[in-house]
């Protein structure tokens, strides 16, 4: 079937399968990016205002709380997007 012959409600169920099969695929990347990390490692990261380093002080399911290096600010980030760099001595 092609997508043009589709009516409005084939479409909806179509777009909620594929918005499912996103989530699942967001979290198994998630939970891989989890096992490589923890409390305390030095990581790095892109914030608003470009590249950033931070030291991982929280580990939450879906979520990773980063302490920026210089100390003043916080973030919450997605697993996925932290790249571990080496261990906080």
């Amino acid at each position: 079937m092609r997508i043009e012959d589709m009516s409005i409600d084939q479409l909806l169920e179509l777009n909620q399968y594929i918005c499912q099969r996103i989530d699942e695929l967001q979290d198994q990347e998630n939970l891989q990016a989890l096992v490589q990390l923890r409390v305390g490692l030095k990581v790095t990261f892109d914030s608003r205002t470009g590249p950033a380093v931070g030291i991982v002080t929280k580990i939450n399911r879906k979520s990773v709380i980063v302490l920026a290096e210089d100390g003043t600010k916080q973030y919450k980030i997605s697993p996925g997007l932290l790249r571990p760099l080496r261990d906080v001595e």
